[in-house]
């Protein structure tokens, strides 16, 4: 995950836009061929011109894109091209190496197949919960086609865990450093201090 202001970055628009031209442009269709098949699927507002202005990422005076491309556009879109959603989403194909996907104003994602999983619901995005991403994800898939889900999910309560438990014994041990260290300072015996180190003490094991 990246949020390096040194790399390039697109939105998510800008970087949509780009498949969507590299689809239509597979299936050998023309901007205008694209709006008739639109407009015969029942999306008529998907004209030429406003593909045009889609695919171009034409700008106003302040660089805001002129028209971005909204959710229920992108799947009219996908309908219309026979391809999945999912494929309109992502880095494009010919991206400039390191480019990222901006998905917030304080996030965004260079990788191209991790950004392709997350869109897919198949992978969390790193520092995200993912728990609460593969609990989700088991919700909408058949009960026989979950197990590397179930797999990425125990993995990920296991991880946290961990990471609970390695918190837990760090500040154990800093509490019985702190216990033994004023103890050698106010002058206590070898015996006093070998107590703090017993079993039950914070930070011993």
């Amino acid at each position: 995950m990246s949020s390096d202001p040194a790399l390039p970055a697109m939105s998510v628009s800008d970087a949509a836009a780009l498949r969507l031209k590299a689809a239509r442009t597979r299936r050998g269709w023309t901007t205008k061929q694209l709006a008739n098949a639109c407009q015969e699927a029942g999306v008529p507002k998907l004209t030429a011109i406003v593909l045009n202005n889609i695919e171009t990422g034409r700008r106003d005076a302040d660089g805001t894109r002129k028209r971005d491309l909204t959710i229920d556009e992108l799947v009219a879109l996908a309908v219309v091209l026979d391809i999945s959603p999912a494929h309109l989403m992502g880095l494009p194909d010919d991206v400039e190496p390191g480019t990222a996907l901006q998905l917030t104003p304080q996030l965004a994602e260079s990788d191209p197949k991790l950004l392709l999983e997350w869109f897919c619901g198949q992978k969390a995005l790193p520092g995200s919960d993912s728990r609460q991403f593969y609990s989700a994800a088991l919700q909408r898939m058949p009960a026989n086609d979950g197990q590397q889900t179930v797999a990425d999910l125990t993995r990920a309560v296991l991880q946290d865990r961990a990471a609970a438990l390695t918190e837990d014994f760090n500040s154990g041990m800093a509490e019985a450093l702190a216990k033994i260290n004023a103890a050698v300072e106010s002058g206590a015996s070898p015996e006093e201090i070998a107590t703090l180190l017993k079993p039950g003490q914070p930070g011993s094991r």
